[in-house]
């Protein structure tokens, strides 16, 4: 095994006897999981949210632009 595949994803830390896992990646404690997800959550709302607006526009610009033709 290469030396990085020994760390946590989250903190770097050192995997120790127990590590967890969530999709591939592995952390060294629970609080880093929980942390990384709470985190990964907020982001992947963010994203949502933002491509929620731009479809709403998007929208709004080809209803109008349908109502002229």
């Amino acid at each position: 095994m290469r030396k990085s595949e020994n760390r946590c994803a989250h903190c770097g830390g050192k995997l120790g006897l127990v590590s967890y896992q969530h999709w591939g990646l592995r952390f060294c404690r629970k609080a880093c999981r929980s942390t990384f997800l709470a985190k990964t959550r907020k982001e992947h709302a963010r994203m949502r949210k933002w491509f929620g607006l731009l479809t709403s526009r998007r929208a709004t610009l080809l209803c109008g632009l349908g109502s002229r033709v």
